[in-house]
C-alpha cells in the first residue's frame, strides 16, 4: 500500500449524534485508514466533539472536529476542503457508513489511472437498525465509467461514497454555495469536463433510511436541478454538438416535469412558463406537448411519466 495516495476523510454533521458515532466508527475501521478525518459540526451541540475522538487502536488517524458556516451541505464540505490536506478527499455523511474495503479499493482505482478523478461506489440501502452491508472477498477487475453524457442524463454518484482526487477541486472550484440543492451533481459535473469519472461496482456505501431523515421538497429539488443542467449546458461550446443535444432533451425534460408538478398544485401561471422553457429547449419533441397538453387539461400527468 506504500504507492497509494494520502486520504483526508470529510464527515460532515448536523445535529445527529446517535448516527454519527457509527459513521465516524465506519472510517475508522478502514483496511486502508485515511491519514486524518476532520469532521464538519454544521450546527450541533457541543456534545458532538467528544464522540469523534479515535479510539486507542486507531490512533494513527488524525481526528480533529471544525465549525460549519450552518449554511448547507456545500459549504460545510468546502470547509472540510481548506482544513484538509491530503491528496485524495473522500466524503461521508453523519447517517450513512462504509464498508471496510472501500478507501482502499478507490485508493488502488486511483493510483492506477492517474486521469480518474473521481470514484464513487455502489450502495445499499438500509432501515433502522441495520448497519451492515453485504460481504465482499476481492476487488471488482472492471470499473464502470461515467461519461459526461451520463451525468447529464442524471446524477450517479451517491454523495457519501465519492472520493476525488484534490486537484479537482484546485481545476474546477469547490461546490457552488449558491445552489441550495443539487451542489454534488453540478460539481461532478465540473469535474467531468476536465477528469474521468468512475464507480467500483460493488456496494460498499450504506445508505441508511430513517425518520430523522432531512429529505428536501421535490418542488424545491426539480427547481434546482433545472438550474444546474442550465448551468451544464450553457458551458458545452462549439465541440459538444451531441452532448448539447443530450443536454437540451434532458433540460426540457426537467422543465415538463417542474411544470407538471406545479400544474398539480395548482400554479399554472408558473407551470406555463416551465412548459414555455422547455418548448424552448426542444421545440419538436411530442413528449414536450404531450406535457403541454396534460398541464391544460388539469395537470394530472402520472409522475413517472417517460424520460425523453
Amino acid at each position: 500500500m506504500a504507492n497509494l495516495p494520502a486520504i483526508s476523510v470529510i464527515l460532515t454533521t448536523c445535529d445527529r449524534p446517535e448516527y454519527l458515532l457509527a459513521a465516524a466508527e465506519s472510517v475508522l475501521a478502514q483496511r486502508l485508514p485515511p491519514a486524518e478525518m476532520v469532521v464538519v459540526d454544521d450546527g450541533s451541540g457541543e456534545h458532538t466533539g467528544a464522540m469523534v475522538a479515535a479510539p486507542p487502536g486507531q490512533a494513527a488517524v488524525a481526528v480533529r472536529r471544525v465549525r460549519g458556516p450552518g449554511s448547507g451541505p456545500g459549504a460545510a464540505r468546502n470547509v472540510g476542503l481548506r482544513e484538509t490536506a491530503g491528496e485524495v478527499v473522500a466524503f461521508l455523511d453523519d447517517d450513512d457508513l462504509w464498508a471496510p474495503e472501500k478507501l482502499e479499493w478507490q485508493a488502488q482505482w486511483l493510483a492506477a489511472n492517474p486521469r480518474l478523478g473521481v470514484v464513487g461506489t455502489d450502495c445499499v440501502r438500509a432501515r433502522d437498525g441495520v448497519a451492515r452491508g453485504p460481504s465482499l472477498r476481492e476487488r471488482p477487475r472492471r470499473l464502470r465509467r461515467v461519461s459526461r453524457g451520463a451525468l447529464l442524463r442524471g446524477n450517479r454518484l451517491v454523495m457519501s461514497s465519492v472520493v476525488a482526487r484534490r486537484e479537482c477541486f484546485e481545476e474546477c472550484g469547490h461546490f457552488d454555495e449558491s445552489l441550495r440543492l443539487a451542489q454534488d451533481w453540478d460539481m461532478w459535473l465540473r469535474i467531468s469536463e476536465r477528469w474521468e469519472i468512475g464507480i467500483v461496482p460493488a456496494a460498499l456505501t450504506i445508505y441508511r433510511i430513517h425518520a430523522g431523515q432531512r429529505s428536501a421538497s421535490r418542488l424545491a429539488m426539480r427547481a434546482w436541478e433545472v438550474e444546474v443542467l442550465e448551468r451544464a449546458a450553457g458551458r458545452l461550446g462549439s465541440d459538444g454538438l451531441r452532448l448539447r443535444g443530450v443536454a437540451r432533451r434532458r433540460l426540457a425534460w426537467a422543465h415538463c416535469r417542474l411544470a407538471r408538478m406545479l400544474a398539480r398544485m395548482g400554479d399554472r401561471e408558473r407551470g406555463a412558463e416551465e412548459i414555455r422553457r422547455a418548448v424552448g429547449s426542444l421545440p419538436y419533441h411530442p413528449a414536450v406537448w404531450g406535457a403541454l397538453a396534460r398541464c391544460a387539461l388539469g395537470g394530472c400527468a402520472p409522475a413517472g411519466a417517460r424520460e425523453l
